[in-house]
């Protein structure tokens, strides 16, 4: 699962998120999916770890574990 500060840290980029994919190697329509929460990508996905390196945000912070999404409901 991903980790909302990763999905924050996306959103509040200084790019719009179509530039952001773009430069990540990605489509729009890719990011758009992931920031939505339409499309929850595992550990090891390609296209987090390209949006990871392109904001240059931590990929062992960019999951969280089940049990710690529940626990922050």
């Amino acid at each position: 699962m991903l980790n909302k500060k990763f999905l924050q840290a996306l959103k509040e980029s200084e790019k719009p998120l179509h530039q952001i994919a773009w430069e990540s190697g990605l489509t729009p329509n890719q990011v758009y999916r992931i920031s939505c929460g339409i499309e929850r990508p595992h550990r090891g996905c390609p296209k987090v770890e390209a949006l990871c390196r392109h904001l240059g945000f931590p990929l062992e912070d960019a999951f969280q574990e089940i049990r710690e999404a529940i626990n922050e409901k």
